[in-house]
């Protein structure tokens, strides 16, 4: 079994981050001091750093459920194996949310982390993991989750 390689955080983060854009603001005029004051402060920055700190323990949640679904051969792996596939194709694969009650709730944690870290960076799970489509791939494969197809 391979080793599953996590691509940085910082190399989704950053791509979106790669240009220059104008902006407009119209407020009241006894409101721009305030702007000014919130321009010059540093609370934007502190709330970057916060949500880069939670987006680093969802990218853990992710590469623990990959990891589950991968090794292990019990529902609470059959559970992340649907919910990645289907993050990852939803076409092909379905997620039935009920099924999250399968999980304990350190894994129910990771599962939403996982969830939470794909929309907020608004990537899909396999775009975290070096060759993560044939990842995806062979976990859809081993668990036969691909839905079938109708005849012509």
């Amino acid at each position: 079994m391979s080793e599953i390689q996590i691509i940085p955080l910082e190399d989704h983060l950053d791509s979106q981050h790669d240009g220059m854009i104008r902006v407009s603001v119209t407020l009241p005029r006894a409101d721009l001091a305030k702007l000014h004051a919130w321009m010059d402060s540093d609370t934007w920055e502190k709330a970057e750093a916060v949500r880069k700190a939670r987006l680093d323990d969802c990218l853990k949640s992710l590469e623990h459920a990959l990891n589950w679904a991968l090794r292990h051969d019990t529902s609470g792996a059959r559970v992340f194996a649907t919910l990645l596939a289907s993050m990852y194709n939803g076409n092909r694969v379905k997620f039935d949310v009920s099924d999250l009650k399968l999980l304990d709730c350190a894994n129910f944690e990771h599962a939403m982390n996982s969830i939470r870290l794909c929309q907020e960076t608004n990537r899909e799970p396999h775009q975290f993991f070096k060759d993560g489509g044939k990842l995806f791939e062979r976990m859809i494969g081993d668990w036969k989750l691909e839905k079938k197809r109708r005849a012509a």
